[in-house]
């Protein structure tokens, strides 16, 4: 018996075979009636979890879509929400930061990138030549100083980050006008040290820290942050902590600050350093 005589005889065994059990059920059925009722019974059965099992599979393929859709519904507004955060922050800062002097121009830039984890921080922003932005202007938000610019391409500025332990502002105590040196601790990315601050001045912990006005590259008047803890130093001085207003691991909106009278104030410095 060869190959193909082989498998046409199994085909006729196996159809045979479904004829007698057809047969047979028809014939349970038929000759009683609780049979009947079992076989019935097995039938919607079967046919339940075939069905079930059809859901599913439906289900499954429309939870596929669906997630599909959804995650693009979250792109959408994740889009629309950016849009809608750099509007309001545009429109309900630049009154609050034409405030601070009106002599001041200010250039609203995005930040590409900004480091934090590092001793010397630095920030890249989308703002460069093209825009006006030149080299040693200071970076301001509503909540704080943010930096100064180093270097200049023509679309793009790196900028010095406050968080650069080499960076020094001078600040003052608001109530009472004590200024001191503010840098950043190089530590706590939420935390500055106000220095040489006089033994004999007056001040209380939750007092602001402001900037003074007496760099070019920063407006008189922008509130830094709060009065954390305080040490004196050899008897003759504090230094404060102080918990910045600003919060550097989320920051996406800067105003660049233009000076026109940058210039003139280098110069004043200039001559004065030659005097000494």
């Amino acid at each position: 018996m060869n190959r193909r005589t082989s498998t046409y005889t199994a085909l006729v065994s196996l159809l045979v075979f479904i004829l007698i059990e057809g047969l047979s059920l028809l014939l349970v059925s038929r000759n009683g009636a609780i049979q009947r009722y079992k076989l019935m019974s097995g039938i919607r059965n079967i046919q339940t979890l075939i069905w079930n099992k059809g859901e599913n599979a439906r289900y499954f393929m429309s939870l596929k879509e669906t997630n599909r859709q959804l995650e693009e519904e979250n792109i959408r507004l994740v889009k629309e929400l950016e849009k809608y955060k750099s509007f309001a922050y545009k429109h309900t800062s630049d009154s609050v930061i034409q405030a601070y002097n009106p002599e001041f121009k200010y250039i609203p830039a995005i930040v590409i990138k900004n480091s934090t984890n590092r001793r010397h921080n630095y920030i890249i922003l989308d703002k460069g030549e093209q825009d006006g932005v030149t080299q040693d202007m200071g970076i301001i938000t509503p909540s704080g100083v943010v930096g100064y610019i180093h270097s200049v391409g023509k679309k793009h500025s790196l900028a010095v980050s406050f968080l650069d332990v080499d960076n020094t502002i001078t600040a003052i105590i608001k109530k009472s006008g004590t200024f001191g040196t503010f840098s950043w601790n190089g530590r706590n990315i939420g935390e500055a040290s106000l220095r040489e601050i006089p033994i004999h001045s007056t001040f209380s912990i939750g007092d602001t820290i402001t900037t003074s006005g007496y760099s070019a590259m920063y407006p008189k008047g922008i509130d830094l942050g709060v009065i954390k803890s305080s040490q004196s130093v050899g008897g003759t001085s504090f230094d404060l902590t102080v918990s910045l207003f600003e919060d550097f691991s989320n920051l996406h909106y800067v105003y660049i600050v233009d000076n026109p009278n940058n210039l003139e104030f280098k110069n004043f410095i200039n001559k004065e350093e030659n005097l000494q």
